[in-house]
């Protein structure tokens, strides 16, 4: 996930909380590895960032999120491209400890925010 996503709050924000207690618990895990994409990344060439999210299922298949519909991509080269936009973006992930002191991070910021407008 990017940075970013992390200080996008929902509707008004109430849930944000328990998202960010969720994601730390997740990244814990054994069989999960949480990237987060900070949002400074110094990369050459610049990082290749969709406008749009997007799911990879193996070499198979990627479903495309846009604002109307989601896309279910087959062709090889489609899935090849999104494959290499994923490997990018995890190679310039945080993983591990570090991914949760961006999480922690970011819900800190949400409460002292949260605290300052209710």
């Amino acid at each position: 996930i990017s940075e970013a996503v992390l200080r996008t709050w929902p509707g008004t924000g109430e849930f944000m909380p328990d998202q960010f207690a969720h994601l730390a618990a997740v990244s814990e895990r054994p069989n999960v590895r949480l990237g987060v994409v900070p949002a400074r990344v110094p990369a050459s060439p610049p990082l290749p960032v969709p406008p749009h999210g997007f799911t990879l299922y193996y070499d198979k298949a990627v479903t495309v999120e846009t604002f109307t519909r989601m896309l279910t991509l087959t062709r090889l080269d489609e899935v090849a491209a999104y494959a290499g936009i994923f490997d990018a973006l995890g190679g310039a992930a945080a993983y591990g400890e570090d991914a949760r002191v961006m999480v922690r991070r970011a819900a800190d910021e949400f409460r002292q925010v949260w605290h300052s407008i209710h």
